[in-house]
């Protein structure tokens, strides 16, 4: 196995010996793909963790949606799309699958979703993974994520400003 795998690993058993959010989001996961690493350092890295492990759920990766987005600003780009009134948004983590020299790996992801169908239907804004792990946000949490993730890019944006 890599050493960025044996990496991973020894951080997923020992976040999970820590903190029972993160074991029981580790496990989830690990049942969809078994010996799958999670790429997450500490459970503080993700602000919607106890919602993922109350309300998780896989979504279909089938019949996905397109929104063409900033590569690497997933989750600026899922707050667009609830911004243009496009959908709601999904976040947990999306999974690639396992290669030669790697397991399937879960890394942190946002998406749009399309809730006008009997199924919501992923809208991806960045790289077709091959499965998606997370919670659906209402309305009233599409509003704290855009405000995560969204006044943190307009500070820099205003700081920029103010230099020139």
């Amino acid at each position: 196995m890599s050493l960025a795998i044996d990496f991973w690993n020894k951080i997923n058993n020992e976040q999970a010996a820590k903190n029972q959010q993160y074991k029981s989001l580790l496990q989830s996961l690990q049942a969809i793909h078994p010996r799958s690493v999670l790429l997450l350092r500490s459970p503080s890295e993700e602000p919607w963790l106890g919602h993922l492990t109350n309300r998780g759920q896989l979504f279909s990766r089938y019949k996905l949606k397109y929104f063409p987005g900033t590569y690497k600003r997933c989750h600026q780009n899922a707050s667009c799309i609830w911004i243009m009134q496009r959908g709601m948004i999904g976040t947990g983590f999306a999974y690639n699958a396992p290669s030669r020299v790697s397991p399937g790996v879960w890394h942190r992801h946002s998406w749009g979703l399309d809730r006008s169908t009997k199924t919501p239907r992923v809208i991806e804004t960045t790289y077709r993974f091959n499965d998606y792990y997370g919670v659906s946000l209402d309305n009233e949490e599409c509003k704290c994520f855009v405000l995560q993730n969204i006044l943190p890019m307009l500070n820099t944006v205003i700081k920029k400003v103010n230099w020139i």
